[in-house]
């Protein structure tokens, strides 16, 4: 018989840790190690799949929070493979980083259905894809993930329920019935030298307009992808963010005075956006990959990225923007063929 080169399979279904009736449900994780299921496969892509029902009650409904309904039943997802390789493999995403990221890789974003804060029993399906290896690179392999260099990965998906997507009101949920399901593609006996990715997510809080608010991005990478959403009270908004300058030991990628998220927005549907319905609203993409090869990527291996962002502080509350990356250690990992 002919071994399989390749396989999709759900790994395993953990139960909703959030349960019972609640206004506010409150925050639990699910924790678990990846080595338990797969141990010398490649990993092309996770899917982390919520699915089940959800039952409302009451009639005193609340607001929506601006958060993606209802992706942000999962708070963030983190996962941390030892040896480290001084990096944390996936590294604080929201569900709102996956998707407007998830729009630069496929051409579109894609939604679960949304729950309303109506007494219903309401039946919830969606998944956040968790990719390794990466659309538009030249050699897509090259970015997996390979289980057999690794002693454990292990994920910690934080969970919540009703708080996440509307606020005030006396409507209860209950998310009992809903679990996670794990999801992997993956390849067998693929040899060769890997890069060891991060993908990662952090934001900046916006406290009073600036021409220059500066921020740095870590050295020793290669950035490859950074996608940048601005927010006023968790709704992305286009007029948070004027201009973005990127700049590193006198390389200077996006030149400060321009003025141009707007264009870097424009240009972005131009590139990468496959459908004239999609939304950018309060975001912008800096695509290093440039034809499909990190050598052309924003180099960090010695010096910080300095970010450089023009700002209006305008109306809300909580104002900030949310960096969505990917950043790489070429070549750093090795498989030898059997």
């Amino acid at each position: 018989m002919t071994p399989e080169l390749w396989g999709y399979k759900k790994l395993a279904s953990f139960p909703w840790p959030v349960r019972g009736a609640a206004v506010a449900n409150g925050t639990q994780t699910i924790r678990f190690d990846l080595k338990d299921y797969l141990q010398k496969e490649l990993i092309s892509a996770l899917f982390l799949r919520v699915v089940g029902s959800v039952v409302i009650a009451g009639a005193g409904a609340g607001v929506a929070t601006g958060q993606d309904n209802p992706e942000s039943l999962i708070v963030d997802i983190t996962a941390r493979h030892s040896p480290t390789l001084g990096l944390v493999s996936k590294n604080a995403m929201t569900p709102r980083g996956i998707i407007q990221m998830g729009i630069f890789d496929r051409g579109y974003s894609i939604h679960g259905t949304t729950i309303p804060d109506a007494a219903a029993t309401v039946n919830v399906d969606y998944q956040l894809p968790i990719l390794f290896k990466q659309p538009g690179s030249v050699n897509p392999v090259e970015w997996g993930l390979p289980m057999s260099l690794f002693t454990s990965y292990e994920f910690q998906v934080r969970c919540t329920g009703r708080e996440a997507l509307f606020t005030g009101g006396t409507n209860t949920w209950d998310p009992t019935t809903l679990a996670l399901e794990v999801w992997a593609d993956y390849d067998y006996g693929v040899a060769g030298t890997f890069n060891a990715v991060e993908e990662f997510e952090r934001t900046i809080d916006i406290l009073s307009t600036k021409p220059d608010l500066q921020d740095f991005l870590e050295k020793g990478f290669y950035y490859t992808h950074l996608c940048y959403i601005a927010e006023r009270d968790s709704v992305k908004d286009d007029t948070l963010i004027n201009s973005l300058t990127i700049q590193s030991a006198g390389r200077i990628w996006t030149p400060q005075g321009d003025k141009n998220y707007p264009l870097i927005q424009r240009s972005n549907r131009e590139r990468f956006v496959n459908s004239a319905a999609e939304s950018l609203a309060g975001t912008i993409f800096i695509g290093a990959l440039r034809d499909g090869m990190y050598t052309r990527s924003i180099e960090a291996l010695t010096d910080r990225v300095e970010q450089k962002f023009d700002v209006t502080l305008g109306a809300g509350t909580i104002r900030r923007i949310r960096i969505h990356g990917r950043r790489i250690i070429p070549k750093a990992l090795q498989v030898r063929a059997v």
